[in-house]
């Protein structure tokens, strides 16, 4: 895999003012409070996002020439480090921001959903760059300890805390040899994207229609797999004018079903329904007249058995009936609030399991794995030159 170094453009400033996460993470009420900040990236980022009327591309020039926003007037990398608790023990992650060359050794493992990606060309094409990295994992050990001991022989730039408690601690890596040492560590490495396959898909589209070299690299925040700070799980489903309920006597033709009272964390497949859990385990007759001898994944069971063969929803009917949410607990409140009526609990995935899977070349359902912890949009910028 190919990276290099790159001058990002930067928020003066109090970064905490002008961060977000991802695009497609942003909670209703976390837009309302990004919205009420006038320079946060998410005037740049999300597509609906409209000020005054003036265009991403606008907007952007304005905040360079009331120095926003600056260009570093050097090419670097950046190392992030990221410290956040799992059952209030702190854990860490390293990675940095480069450039990734968007070619073969950079593997995708989700499909798209094409509305997305046009979404994703609209804001890149307006803005000339990007403004938030896609997430890339690397199968590499030793990774995460060169970057973790370059990071601390660095002077730190800002840092700031993200709601979720998650601190983020900035470096610039200017040093060309150790760059170099950088880029040639991944060079043999197989990219994964991990997050930002619409984003990765859009700048590929982008480079096909105009055939400008700018889009064969993407800014991109790259970590190891095998770092202990990078955790994989599964993204829940919403299920919206469907009752659970009603449909358990089809259900339970296909499934082996456990009612349950409280979550139990395991491999298996939940749905939460009126304050009850039920475990789903498929038959094994169904799985191989469905699957023959393929390995199917979670979301593969819940999208071909429980949606199309028990409950009847076909591929159109899954963008307007099922949406998606990355925190369990917000799931099972949504289905207390009745702001949907039944949640499909996804396991979270081992990551030998996944690695093995992806380097294989399997494509899996959209939405099939969240990587944690998100990487924040806002921390730099990367602009087609002028």
């Amino acid at each position: 895999m190919n990276i290099k170094e790159f001058k990002p453009y930067l928020f003066t400033g109090d970064i905490s003012d002008y961060v977000s996460p991802p695009f497609d993470t942003i909670t209703v009420e976390q837009e309302k409070k990004l919205r009420s900040s006038k320079f946060n990236i998410t005037a740049l980022s999300l597509p609906e996002y409209r000020n005054n009327g003036m265009s991403q591309e606008k907007l952007i020039q304005k905040w360079i020439a009331e120095n926003v926003i600056y260009q570093y007037n050097k090419d670097i990398i950046i190392i992030l480090k990221q410290v956040f608790y799992i059952n209030k023990e702190a854990t860490t992650r390293y990675g940095i921001i480069s450039l990734t060359e968007i070619d073969s050794m950079l593997k995708v493992h989700e499909n798209t959903f094409e509305k997305q990606v046009m979404e994703r060309k609209t804001v890149m094409r307006e803005l000339n760059g990007e403004p938030e990295p896609i997430f890339i994992v690397v199968p590499n050990n030793g990774f995460d300890k060169i970057v973790r001991r370059y990071a601390n022989s660095l002077e730190e730039r800002f840092k700031f805390e993200e709601p979720s408690g998650v601190e983020n601690h900035v470096y610039f890596l200017e040093d060309p040899d150790k760059i170099a040492k950088l880029r040639e560590a991944v060079r043999n490495d197989q990219g994964i994207v991990a997050d930002g396959h619409h984003r990765t898909q859009a700048i590929k589209d982008i480079k096909q229609e105009t055939g400008d070299s700018f889009w064969n690299y993407a800014m991109s925040y790259i970590t190891s797999i095998y770092d202990n700070g990078l955790m994989i799980g599964g993204v829940d489903r919403l299920v919206y004018r469907i009752n659970f309920e009603e449909n358990l006597p089809k259900i339970r033709n296909l499934f082996d079903v456990t009612v349950e009272r409280a979550i139990v964390e395991d491999n298996d497949l939940r749905v939460y329904s009126k304050g009850v859990f039920y475990r789903l385990v498929p038959k094994k007759f169904v799985i191989d007249e469905t699957f023959g001898t393929k390995y199917p994944i979670s979301t593969e069971i819940i999208n071909q058995i429980l949606f199309v063969d028990a409950l009847g929803i076909n591929k159109n009917d899954i963008e307007t009936k099922v949406g998606y949410i990355y925190n369990t607990t917000d799931a099972i409140n949504a289905v207390d609030m009745h702001e949907c009526d039944f949640a499909i609990i996804i396991p979270p995935w081992q990551k030998d399991v996944f690695l093995k899977m992806t380097l294989e070349g399997v494509i899996f359902p959209q939405k099939s794995t969240y990587f944690y912890p998100k990487i924040p949009s806002g921390i730099a910028i990367y602009l087609k030159p002028s």
